[in-house]
Parts: structure tokens; C-alpha cells; sequence
């Protein structure tokens, strides 16, 4: 009899999340960028069978992304192996002219070695956040050396290259997680601020529908 109980409240509670996530039309759309896994240009319906969380930022970015990626890695860690397999963490840049696939793909390895990271060129970056209804905006370029801009692992960036940068530049940028089901439609849009176990039974919802 309890159990019957317990997974009467399940249903009921998934139904419930169903019916806040809604699709947002005009949020999110077909698109094509470069991979930071394969350095080669992907379509974003080859993601569809997927759950993805996707979001915006840079890797010279001081506070904000290192902070959502850092949230998005413990979130990511509470999912079961099964669960895991049926979601994508996808990081779009807002800073193309920097931030190349392989760039990427360091900065991305930091927090988990699954999480991907998309590039292009700047009117792909700009196509994209227009489909997503994003904004983003350059503030300044600082001339100084980027190995001395604060970043989450100052060792993954300490190669000969990196520190013959000139140039890093500063951007305003959304800071949404766009939460999009399995037919690549836009369901929801969380914050860090969004408790853990609230996001990941949002997730879980979109995973069974």
C-alpha cells in the first residue's frame, strides 16, 4: 500500500514539473558551431535524444562562468551513470576570436571531460544567441599578458602560448541555463541559484518524457 502511495507522489510531482516547463517558442532553434571534442563543425539536432543544459560565457571570464560550470559539475555528479548518459553540458563562447576548439577543450577538461564547448565565428556566435534570445556585449580589451587574469586552474593555462597573449577582452554575457528536452525544444531557464534537487528533477522529467 505504501509503495502504491509512493509512486502516486512521484507521478504526481513529475506531472507537476511538466507543467512548469513548458515549450518556450522562439527561445533556442536549428544551429551549427565547431565542437570543442572533435575541432569539426556539429549541428545542434545532433544532439536531439538528449537532454541538454546549455549557456554562454568565455574562458578568460573571471567569476561567472567558472561559477556556473562549477555548479553544472556538481549537479552533473549527482546524476546516475544512466542519467548521465542521456544529458549534454553544452558551453557556447561569446568570445570566438580567443576561445578556439582546442582552448576550449582545455578550459571544459577542468570541470568534466564530458562537458563540450562550442566555437565558431563571430556571426555563428552571433546567430546563435539571437536564436536564444541571449545578449552578450564586449566592455574592454586589456593589454596585458592573459597568463595573469584570475582563472579556475591557473595551470591548465600555462603553456608558451598562452603567455605570449597580448590581449584579453572583458564581456557582459546572459547567464541563463537553457534546459531543452529531447526534441530540441527550449523547456525552462535556470540559475545557479536553482536548488540542485529542483534542476535535477526537472532534468528527470525531460529524460522520461
Amino acid at each position: 500500500m505504501l509503495k502504491k502511495i509512493l509512486i502516486t507522489i512521484l507521478l504526481i510531482s513529475k506531472f507537476s514539473f511538466a507543467q512548469e516547463m513548458p515549450i518556450l517558442s522562439g527561445i533556442g532553434g536549428e544551429f551549427s558551431a565547431i565542437s570543442s571534442m572533435t575541432g569539426k563543425e556539429i549541428k545542434f539536432s545532433k544532439f536531439k535524444g538528449k537532454v541538454v543544459l546549455l549557456s554562454f560565457g568565455y574562458t578568460n571570464c573571471s567569476d561567472i562562468c567558472p561559477f556556473t560550470l562549477g555548479y553544472l559539475q556538481h549537479l552533473y555528479a549527482k546524476l546516475t551513470a544512466k542519467e548521465k548518459q542521456q544529458i549534454r553540458i553544452i558551453f557556447v563562447t561569446v568570445d570566438p576570436e580567443y576561445d578556439t576548439p582546442k582552448h576550449l577543450k582545455e578550459f571544459m577538461q577542468h570541470f568534466n571531460k564530458n562537458f563540450i564547448g562550442l566555437t565558431g565565428s563571430k556571426q555563428t556566435i552571433k546567430k546563435i544567441t539571437d536564436l536564444f534570445q541571449a545578449e552578450y556585449s564586449k566592455l574592454a580589451e586589456i593589454s596585458i599578458p592573459t597568463e595573469y587574469i584570475r582563472r579556475v586552474n591557473q595551470k591548465t593555462f600555462n603553456n608558451e602560448v598562452e603567455k605570449k597573449a597580448d590581449k584579453s577582452s572583458l564581456f557582459s554575457h546572459t547567464v541563463a541555463i537553457y534546459l531543452i528536452d529531447k526534441m530540441g525544444n527550449t523547456r525552462s531557464l535556470e540559475y545557479t541559484g536553482t536548488a540542485t534537487k529542483k534542476f535535477i528533477e526537472k532534468i528527470q522529467v525531460l529524460i522520461d518524457e
